[in-house]
């Protein structure tokens, strides 16, 4: 939806959740499509392009809205941070506060169905861009993101991962995996294709934002030496200019 965004939605075959809705009436057009009815909406953060149809499928459907605990997002009816006592659709969901986006930036963590959403936070290839927070901060979250299986689906807020993995080549230019995951993303891409989700696994292998600690990629960025912290700002600095 709009320019890149994504929405998504989890459904048991008659209710559903949707996560990030940035936009009410292409959720509206899919849930009449498939009738189904929305139980739940839930918001990562207050940017409009992932809020801003919340309000109006609220009304739709009289579901609760489950956020951010944000005044920028005054019709959240049920504020979180780090909480693990959800259930949805009969599925047991843990949030997760992940600041450095935004600074109440928060994922949802469906650990059966093995998925993560991940807004703003943690990209395919990349991570969000550090709006509000410190650079130290946004990697402690985006470690945060990766402490689940490595199997874990990962879903994020935009379809950024091409340009993602053009700036991992400038970084790693050595590393395989990247290349290759550049490859069949692009295969995706010309043929109109998601490239989300991705998994924990090869987000490890090929994302630069989290692999600080890689020999090749400190090399070429002239820190070995440096903090992790250090090498995350540097990329980040680098990614901002690319």
């Amino acid at each position: 939806m709009l320019a890149d965004n994504y929405a998504w939605i989890l459904h048991n075959g008659v209710d559903a959740a949707v996560v990030d809705p940035g936009d009410a009436e292409p959720v509206l057009r899919f849930l009449e499509r498939v009738k189904l009815r929305l139980s739940h909406v839930f918001i990562t953060h207050h940017h409009a392009d992932h809020c801003a149809g919340a309000v109006e499928l609220k009304r739709a459907f009289g579901c609760p809205v489950i956020g951010p605990d944000d005044v920028r997002v005054p019709y959240v009816d049920h504020a979180v941070r780090d909480y693990g006592g959800f259930s949805v659709l009969s599925e047991s969901l843990q949030v997760m506060a992940t600041p450095g986006h935004t600074m109440t930036h928060v994922i949802f963590h469906f650990p059966n169905l093995r998925a993560i959403f991940t807004g703003d936070t943690l990209f395919c290839g990349g991570c969000g861009r550090i709006l509000e927070g410190t650079p130290a901060v946004m990697l402690q979250s985006l470690i945060k993101c990766i402490g689940v299986e490595d199997i874990t689906s990962v879903y994020c807020g935009h379809e950024y991962t091409e340009e993602n993995l053009l700036f991992a080549t400038t970084v790693e230019p050595d590393n395989k995996d990247v290349w290759q995951r550049l490859a069949d993303v692009k295969y995706l891409q010309r043929r109109n294709l998601p490239t989300v989700p991705s998994t924990i696994a090869v987000e490890r292998a090929t994302n630069p934002f989290l692999r600080t600690g890689s020999p090749e990629l400190r090399k070429k960025l002239g820190m070995q030496s440096a903090t992790g912290v250090d090498v995350f700002a540097e990329l980040r600095k680098r990614k901002d200019r690319f």
